[in-house]
């Protein structure tokens, strides 16, 4: 027997949604995150600064923003736009003990989506001694390398957020670049304990 469109039900209908007691639990970033970010947070602005710097002052002022940037997710994330990944990653590190990788790759992760949407990125290894974090498509690279500060270390930008990141998970880790954009079609960086 077949079962006629009209008795089909909708795939929405049938998905499970989770909920505390008249409160939805959304497992995703809320695109309201990405966008407070990214007002506030603009790479487009950022390049533009950087126009006419040396390295040294370049490199300070894309440290200042990697750190803005990631105490700006860490605020919005954990308060107005806490979602249940984020309620269940801190019950889980509360109940044993283990913060990395789960905590500090989190706020890596919407760091990301927030600042630059369109980035291409995977985390390659994910343990509770490692985590390495793979970008094959960076908008802040290609808007230097487009305003011709290819030379510059856009890294200095990710090193600090990773850093404020680790700060407040009081995560110790050594921070390594082991690949770059510019020489191996990626940047690639090793967290460890």
């Amino acid at each position: 027997m077949t079962i006629g469109w009209k008795y089909a039900r909708p795939i929405k209908e049938k998905l499970m949604t989770l909920e505390e007691p008249g409160k939805p639990l959304p497992f995703d970033a809320d695109r309201r995150l990405v966008d407070e970010v990214m007002a506030q947070c603009d790479i487009k602005a950022l390049v533009e600064g950087l126009k006419g710097k040396d390295a040294k002052a370049a490199q300070e002022a894309l440290e200042a923003f990697g750190k803005r940037l990631m105490n700006l997710t860490i605020e919005l994330a954990d308060s107005k736009y806490m979602d249940r990944t984020g309620e269940m990653i801190e019950k889980v590190a509360k109940q044993t003990g283990i913060s990395f990788p789960h905590r500090f790759e989190r706020y890596v992760e919407l760091s990301i989506l927030a600042s630059r949407p369109t980035d291409r990125w995977n985390i390659a290894k994910a343990t509770t001694k490692e985590l390495v974090l793979q970008v094959s498509s960076c908008t802040l690279q290609k808007m230097m390398e487009e305003a011709g500060l290819k030379d510059l270390p856009c890294q200095a930008m990710c090193l600090a957020s990773f850093s404020a990141a680790a700060e407040k998970t009081g995560d110790k880790l050594n921070m390594e670049v082991n690949k770059t954009l510019s020489k191996d079609g990626m940047c690639e960086f090793l967290f460890s304990v």
